[in-house]
């Protein structure tokens, strides 16, 4: 393990080449079971604060517990070597329970993300791992929230479309990109797996962008720790795009 009081790793501004990461890794995280994964598959055929109520030792034992240990080997093995400036304890989980006004909706999916100290989790760029019935995923996202960095998003790739292409088609070779088409009732979800020709019209207009890796469940539950390794790895990928968003600034 290496000195994580070194004055000479690298700022947050560094290429992901230059992260220091533990070797191994220093991990706490034992994995996701196969309960975890029935559990959530059980709130999607149910989705309501009545099967929530049912499950919630389970989901404290088998969803939360874990990922809160997965969020601490990520600050260990990825935050805190390479001195990246984000708030890691408050508010950066999602919630099982929908704010649907009090009509006692339940999400099938738990995820967090880390933020930049003078944002929220819901108002910046988000590196958001996440567990869902059929696995887990690690993506990057812009949108809903954050109008400003959506904005920022659509003009730095309008201003800069063969940098974007350059960041954007390698990641294609094992993640998906997603954005959204249109607004309102006539908004639909465009999918690229393969790399772009040219930057599509409809990205240049989008109110969400995602790019995101994904890992079926069980592999996931194959992987135990390990998961924390592949997060890591799938975050060095995303994370030019991350700059590039932010005008390689923090």
């Amino acid at each position: 393990m290496f000195d994580l009081d070194a004055t000479n790793g690298p700022s947050p501004e560094a290429d992901a080449g230059a992260w220091m990461v533990p070797e191994p890794l220093d991990l706490t995280f034992e994995g996701f079971a196969p309960e975890a994964f029935a559990l959530l598959e059980r709130l999607r055929e149910a989705p309501h604060i009545e099967q929530y109520r049912k499950e919630k030792a389970g989901i404290k034992r088998y969803i939360t517990d874990p990922f809160k240990r997965f969020r601490d080997d990520l600050v260990v093995n990825w935050v805190l070597p390479n001195r990246l400036n984000f708030e890691t304890e408050k508010n950066v989980f999602s919630r099982l329970l929908k704010n649907d006004f009090g009509a006692g909706g339940c999400h099938h999916h738990l995820w967090m993300a880390f933020y930049r100290p003078h944002r929220r989790r819901l108002t910046d760029v988000q590196l958001a791992p996440c567990i869902t019935p059929d696995g887990f995923t690690m993506g990057l996202f812009v949108g809903a929230y954050m109008k400003d960095l959506i904005k920022q998003t659509r003009q730095r790739i309008a201003a800069e479309p063969g940098r974007f292409l350059e960041i954007v088609n390698p990641l294609l070779q094992s993640k998906k990109l997603a954005y959204y088409e249109g607004t309102g009732r006539q908004q639909k979800r465009i999918i690229h797996t393969e790399p772009l020709d040219a930057v599509p019209e409809t990205l240049l207009k989008t109110e969400g962008l995602w790019v995101r890796a994904y890992c079926c469940r069980d592999d996931v539950i194959a992987m135990q720790g390990a998961l924390v390794g592949w997060t890591i790895r799938q975050l060095a990928d995303l994370w030019p795009l991350y700059r590039f968003i932010l005008e390689d600034g923090f």
